[in-house]
């Protein structure tokens, strides 16, 4: 048996949780709650079944091995099946795989990282040929693409699939969406950023005249607005988006302005027309 202690148990879930990071030793002590001197002996033991991809001292699986394939898997199902929407998870699943017939099925999202709300919608990433999902209840939303779509994105370091796979849990797959692990995490192009923009300036027009006639779509569109201003933050310091719930907390370091909209959008409360001017001037200056 290759997982033994628990020491290799809780390294090889690190390793999972986080497959396009490459560990040092120190990050992986404080991350999996074990020793420097059990931390070697771990990582000499994965190198001998060929299980690590190694860069300046600093380590990651090497998902070409079938054997962190596996362990990517049974971690994934392992949160799964611990989460409190387990019986929801499933359930909708089970329906995704008899009606799209899809290659993949991965939760994304703030369930996929343990970080929901009681209002946080629960979020799949479906690939398949289908063209239409099933009708499901609420506080589900699904994105379906086929094959070429997902790999088109990929290429083009879109930041929904680059956080669907660092992120994402893998919940049904026919060997697709795990393959990709296999290769470097995709960077951010030129091209996603001002695909951003260009969707902001027209969000900001869309507030303007919403503001005239209808305060409260005009605030959640707002948000919207704040939160993919914020992406476009973070997206030029080549960061991975968290969800919106964190985003606030991650973006302060580079814009205090638009952390401070978000957080005071976030608490769902009114919003006078001259705030809403002052919080789309903050997004103004961004786009």
């Amino acid at each position: 048996m290759i997982i033994k202690t628990e020491a290799e148990l809780n390294v090889a879930r690190t390793f999972c949780n986080e497959p396009f990071h490459y560990f040092t030793i120190s990050e992986l002590v404080k991350k999996a709650g074990i020793s420097r001197t059990w931390a070697y002996k771990v990582l000499d033991k994965f190198k001998k079944f060929n299980m690590l991809i190694e860069d300046r001292k600093s380590y990651k699986f090497d998902f070409s091995n079938i054997i962190c394939k596996r362990l990517k898997l049974f971690f994934d199902s392992e949160f799964i099946m611990s989460s409190k929407l387990k019986d929801k998870i499933v359930n909708i699943t089970e329906g995704l795989i008899y009606e799209c017939k899809p290659a993949s099925v991965v939760l994304v999202g703030s369930v996929a990282v343990g970080k929901e709300k009681e209002t946080s919608d629960i979020d799949f990433l479906v690939i398949s040929n289908k063209r239409e999902v099933p009708l499901l209840k609420e506080n589900v939303n699904i994105i379906l693409m086929n094959k070429s779509e997902f790999e088109k994105k990929y290429f083009k370091g879109d930041d929904f699939i680059v956080s669907s796979l660092s992120f994402g849990k893998i919940i049904y797959d026919e060997e697709y969406f795990i393959r990709f692990y296999e290769k470097p995490l995709p960077v951010f192009s030129s091209e996603i950023i001002q695909e951003k923009i260009d969707y902001c300036r027209n969000l900001r027009n869309r507030i303007v005249h919403l503001a005239r006639s209808d305060m409260d779509l005009a605030k959640e569109e707002l948000l919207n607005l704040a939160l993919q201003c914020a992406r476009i933050i973070l997206l030029r310091n080549r960061i991975i988006p968290p969800t919106k719930h964190e985003i606030a907390s991650v973006v302060r370091k580079y814009n205090k302005n638009i952390a401070k909209v978000l957080d005071d959008l976030m608490k769902d409360k009114k919003v006078s027309k001259e705030k809403m001017l002052e919080y789309l001037r903050v997004c103004e200056e961004i786009i």
